[in-house]
């Protein structure tokens, strides 16, 4: 008995050292089949990019993902492969290629899925048929005659920005025009899209902003990991880390703050106010009265929040 577990034992032993011996030998494979074999292989970029996404989050994570992609395509050309299955790209004659309408050769990527809820809006949509009837519903806020009966908000909000900056110019005063301009671009995006500015170039309120920059880099690391988007979106909500909490608390905040937009459109279109002659409109009241040409439906509440949340 006591030589039958010797033998055993002698003939299980291998294994183990087997199979940690494949994971280097896998892991040489892999790295140069990325580098040499792979589709992408003959463009340049970094090394790391090749091999994992998790170069990408880090670029995301530092801040530091638009400084250093600049600097890689001044470093490679119009070509970089900044991940295993990425490329960055700025040359001009590859545009009408990535996006050609119907964009049925290059689909949206799995990217997408980071930016938006169980919901999608046109800017997150992957599906072609849905973006695509999605744009139908949203042409008419994009035609030239709509964008010409817009300008005048813009105008108005450049005229406080403009007074803004001569008041510093007379004061002397040093003032940060990055945050300025961000002031002026949501006090816009109110206007066209909610039809009420959001007041932040005139209190100079911070807190009057809606909290879009957390939302988007949220949406920027989790998405720049394609494999892991939707595991992570389920699994991060609940890990107790401060900076990350906050990631998540302005993605609510941002759509609250849309639902909140939707609701209030929706009662003064039951009231007939948006109807009015003389009164304006916004792309969201739009949306909201627009009907499928084929089917003559309208979009549900839920869509329509989803869409509000992709204008911000």
């Amino acid at each position: 008995m006591g030589l039958l577990l010797l033998q055993t034992s002698d003939a299980q032993a291998p294994w183990p050292s087997l199979l940690l011996g494949l994971v280097p030998v896998s892991l040489a494979f892999y790295i140069i089949h990325q580098r040499y074999f792979h589709p992408l292989a003959g463009f340049p970029g970094p090394f790391w990019a090749s091999i994992s996404d998790l170069w990408q989050v880090n670029q995301f994570l530092s801040l530091r993902q638009p400084y250093n992609l600049t600097e890689l395509h001044q470093k490679y050309g119009e070509f970089v492969r900044y991940g295993p299955d990425k490329l960055s790209i700025i040359a001009e004659e590859a545009v009408p290629l990535v996006y050609q309408k119907g964009g049925r050769r290059l689909p949206k990527t799995e990217y997408y899925d980071a930016f938006g809820s169980k919901i999608p809006n046109v800017f997150g949509m992957r599906d072609v048929d849905m973006h695509s009837a999605r744009r139908r519903l949203m042409s008419h806020s994009f035609s030239l005659s709509s964008v010409k009966d817009m300008e005048h908000y813009l105008d108005a909000n450049i005229n406080i920005l403009c007074e803004k900056i001569a008041t510093f110019a007379r004061e002397g005063t040093p003032f940060d025009l990055k945050k300025l301009l961000q002031y002026y671009i949501i006090d816009v995006l109110g206007e066209l899209a909610f039809s009420r500015s959001f007041g932040a170039q005139i209190s100079g309120d911070e807190s009057l902003i809606p909290p879009v920059v957390p939302h988007t880099l949220l949406g920027s690391t989790l998405g720049a990991w394609p494999s892991m988007t939707q595991k992570l979106k389920q699994w991060l909500p609940s890990v107790p880390h401060k900076g990350l909490q906050g990631l998540f608390r302005g993605r609510a905040k941002c759509a609250a703050l849309a639902a909140q937009c939707v609701q209030r459109r929706l009662e003064e279109v039951e009231r007939g106010a948006v109807s009015e002659k003389g009164r304006r409109t916004d792309l969201l009241t739009n949306l909201i009265l627009a009907r499928d040409p084929e089917t003559g439906q309208k979009l549900a509440r839920q869509d329509l929040e989803a869409e509000a949340f992709g204008f911000m």
